[in-house]
């Protein structure tokens, strides 16, 4: 994803609330996958692409990877939240 993402107030909040970087969000657009959840994307990462990211990053990569989690974002690149994974998501 190579767009400016555009934060809502919101999500900065959560981002600063759950101790959630801005490496950790550009890692997850860089190496992540998306659903459509209730209208939205939402981001995440699958072993596989942890696996990636964690060859190409090396040693930078272990000290964000509790960070890794989803975000969600609207069609328009603005990032509404950001929050660790602890269930899987619906799909539409």
């Amino acid at each position: 994803m190579n767009q400016e993402i555009i934060y809502t107030s919101h999500a900065r909040k959560r981002c600063q609330q759950r101790g959630i970087s801005n490496l950790a969000i550009s890692i997850i657009f860089n190496y992540g996958h998306f659903n459509y959840v209730r209208g939205a994307k939402s981001w995440t990462l699958s072993k596989q692409e942890k696996a990636f990211a964690q060859s190409d990053l090396g040693q930078s990569f272990i000290k964000i990877e509790k960070q890794l989690g989803y975000v969600i974002t609207s069609f328009d690149n603005v990032l509404i939240t950001a929050c660790h994974q602890t269930k899987r998501l619906k799909k539409n």
